[in-house]
């Protein structure tokens, strides 16, 4: 066995509602595109899912250092209007940068950057 192969998203749980199935390809298609990092950084995420938390401006989780990271894929109150890709990607990339930097600080700001770069985004 491959150890790299470990490093990786185990389980994706989209929320039981109304674009399930979209939301599940989203969820799916994030876990593939971060993969490759994930592997050069041995990061594991155990459970990668969809979340629709009370307060509007919070995008993302990351839970016991990577043991569930959770995204918000919808804009508040409104079940078919997904957020664009590339913004839920970037909320991706930030939770994991939690798996080795839990505050927000200058170091995990400086990891954030430069996985921001390897994926052509722009800081936020």
């Amino acid at each position: 066995m491959d150890l790299n192969d470990l490093n990786k998203v185990w389980e994706i749980k989209p929320l039981k509602k109304i674009g399930e199935d979209e939301a599940r390809l989203i969820l799916e298609r994030v876990a593939k595109q971060v993969q490759p990092i994930m592997r050069k950084r041995k990061w594991k995420v155990n459970i990668l899912s969809e979340f629709c938390p009370a307060n509007p401006a919070l995008l993302g989780l990351n839970i016991g250092g990577g043991a569930e990271v959770k995204l918000r894929l919808r804009r508040p109150n409104r079940e078919w209007d997904f957020f664009p890709y590339e913004q839920i990607l970037d909320t991706m990339l930030h939770e994991l940068c939690h798996n080795e930097y839990g505050p927000h600080n200058t170091d995990f700001y400086n990891l954030l950057d430069e996985i921001r770069k390897i994926f052509y985004l722009s800081p936020n």
